[in-house]
């Protein structure tokens, strides 16, 4: 066939659809729900988070995938309870190979948007699902304790005793600071090998490091910029923490003022059982509604 003649074919072809690219199709969407402020660009050509997997599963139907995944074997996804079902739905069209999903909903970072073993099967044909109850983790005191801050009624905690966990109201952020370093000189006379100091906030994470950092030289932030993950005292956020454990815990600062929503009720349970033998937490004024119970 002759390029002339290949261009008009083409030319006739795109004539018959209303849209040729996937944008405009996208956009229209929202304008026919007559919503169309809803989409919003951060700048040019980019998108807001939420707008990402919508549109790479329309662009995925209309255009096509940009690369063939065929070779890939296996896909291993971990934290699936942090992923939306749209995101799995992009998954599954992508990958045709076998899968291995892992997660734990009652440790969402954000449980408005979270996915379970129910609404990820419908996009996965003859799927097996399972569930694991036993906690190897932490102690049967831990468990108990977190489990009154999110209960999960399937959880079998291994039988295994320590310390019973603590809760520390003081009166002063000058008094809470004392008590932070005196648990952590505890830490230092224990034979505990890590200590995370589990803040709710990266942007607290580096305030409390910047106070503590000059009396522990060997302290370390973690945040998204550190490449590996170290023994000793470190300092972090309960983003950050996730998927880790430490032998002894500090959640710092668990007041009433910054611990008000469900979504923080699930970042104090995450906080929480991140510790394998010993948790402490502290705060300045009311304790959070969360803790009353404990």
């Amino acid at each position: 066939m002759n390029p002339a003649v290949s261009r008009q074919i083409r030319d006739s072809v795109q004539k018959m659809f209303r849209f040729t690219d996937t944008l405009s199709l996208y956009q229209d969407f929202y304008h026919r729900i007559g919503e169309d402020d809803l989409l919003r660009f951060i700048r040019k050509n980019t998108f807001e988070f939420g707008d990402v997997y919508p549109f790479i599963y329309v662009k995925m139907y209309f255009e096509g995938a940009e690369q063939d995944y065929q070779s890939i074997q296996h896909v291993l996804v971990d934290e699936m309870q942090d992923y939306t079902p749209i995101q799995y739905a992009v998954l599954a069209k992508l990958f045709s190979c076998n899968m291995t999903i892992l997660g734990d909903s009652h440790q969402s970072v954000n449980p408005y948007s979270s996915s379970s073993l129910t609404k990820i099967q419908p996009y996965f044909a003859d799927c097996q699902g399972m569930e694991l109850c036993r906690s190897y983790r932490s102690t049967i005191e831990i468990s108990g304790f977190t489990q009154k801050i999110l209960e999960n009624k399937k959880l079998i905690p291994i039988e295994r005793h320590g310390d019973t966990p603590t809760i520390t109201v003081c009166r002063t952020p000058k008094e809470q600071l004392a008590e932070i370093q005196h648990l952590i000189e505890e830490f230092r006379q224990s034979e505990y090998a890590t200590l995370g100091v589990i803040c709710k906030s990266q942007q607290q994470a580096r305030l409390l490091f910047a106070q503590l950092h000059g009396v522990y030289d060997t302290m370390v932030l973690l945040d998204f910029g550190s490449s590996e993950f170290q023994e000793g005292i470190v300092v972090t956020s309960v983003h950050m923490a996730k998927g880790l454990e430490f032998d002894q815990v500090i959640v710092p600062e668990v007041s009433d003022d910054l611990f008000k929503t469900q979504l923080d009720r699930s970042l104090l349970y995450i906080a929480c059982t991140r510790a394998m033998h010993k948790l402490d937490l502290t705060c300045c004024g009311e304790k959070t509604k969360f803790l009353h119970s404990c």
